[in-house]
């Protein structure tokens, strides 16, 4: 039987972070057959007390630091420290089903050297949120459960996936250079496949991901996404056509997109009469025109954040090696 490490980053979320950790160490899975680690990367709330607390209840739980901000980074210290020969991520907003680390075993033992890519669900189903159904309709926040038919390193979300310990450190790990929300996943899911490594679905390897972003907060992390997708492009150009240039849609959007910012500051108060009719209409589809609003707004942040990435790089690959994961002289042993 294969033996796993649960791999978390964290930052600023607590009381999310304490109902993962119980999650994750009521599998069904033998508890002596896995360890969790937990790797803050400086939070400034309560995190490491909430941490010590849960060592002291559960022995197979490990906790590190990271000061270097970045999911990518902060996973990699997490790498750096694993035990198992399987590799489960998870994030500190997802709570896993009972059968989730062995669904991820089962799959690994069918498909040796695969990532397998876990069902993710957000309970958003009766919310009478407008940005919510939006969300949820479009599946935007929630792309990773296909539905049918192979998937690809697109689906590579750290939400809840599993990869075996020693491809991960041949391909070398997170790429560190990533330091804002977006992309450095589906960076290494691509450098994965490359690998050889396939990405396959395993619908039994179940996860609720506990999140209900606001409207503004969502934009921030657009742009952000945006941003990011500025740097994979740099790192492996032959994906511009399938992230940037995909589409007549997309091309031809390009010049309403400096139009926007005063439109939507003209539209500002309809949309905000649409959302309160909305949130009494129930939790059925939304309003084409406010269900328009928010595509636009998502474009156009995504497209801020990528222009500022344009603007601001200097030759990323010149200047900015990629940190390699190196495999840790002395492990710490499962007891």
């Amino acid at each position: 039987m294969l033996k796993v490490s649960v791999v978390i980053p964290t930052k600023n979320r607590s009381a999310l972070l304490a109902q993962t950790i119980e999650r994750v160490e009521s599998q069904t899975f033998p508890r002596e057959q896995y360890e969790v680690i937990v790797i803050d990367n400086d939070s400034a709330d309560d995190t490491r007390s909430v941490l010590e607390q849960k060592r002291r209840t559960f022995s197979n739980l490990k906790c590190g630091f990271q000061d270097k901000p970045g999911a990518g980074a902060t996973r990699n210290a997490g790498l750096r420290m694993a035990a198992g020969e399987l590799v489960v991520f998870i994030d500190d907003d997802v709570q896993a089903e009972p059968g989730l680390i062995q669904s991820h075993v089962e799959y690994q033992d069918k498909n040796p050297g695969a990532s397998i890519i876990g069902a993710v669900t957000i309970p958003w189903g009766e919310t009478t949120e407008p940005f919510l159904r939006y969300l949820r309709d479009h599946r935007i926040l929630n792309p990773y459960t296909p539905s049918k038919g192979p998937i690809d390193f697109s689906y590579y979300h750290t939400c809840n996936v599993s990869t075996p310990t020693n491809v991960l450190l041949k391909v070398g790990g997170f790429n560190e250079a990533f330091t804002i929300y977006g992309m450095e996943d589906i960076e290494l899911g691509y450098r994965l496949e490359k690998a050889g490594s396939r990405m396959i679905f395993a619908p039994e390897a179940k996860a609720l991901h506990y999140r209900f972003p606001e409207y503004d907060d969502f934009m921030r992390r657009c742009e952000n996404a945006g941003y990011s997708l500025g740097q994979l492009l740099s790192m492996h150009p032959e994906l511009k056509p399938r992230f940037v240039e995909s589409g007549r849609i997309t091309r031809h959007l390009k010049g309403f997109h400096q139009l926007y910012k005063g439109a939507a500051f003209m539209m500002s108060p309809l949309v905000s009469l649409l959302t309160s009719w909305e949130r009494r209409r129930g939790t059925g589809q939304i309003a084409g025109l406010i269900d328009m609003h928010y595509s636009s707004a998502v474009r156009y942040h995504f497209f801020l954040g990528y222009r500022r990435y344009t603007k601001d790089q200097t030759p990323w690959a010149e200047n900015q090696p990629m940190t390699a994961i190196q495999p840790s002289l002395a492990k710490e042993s499962f007891k």
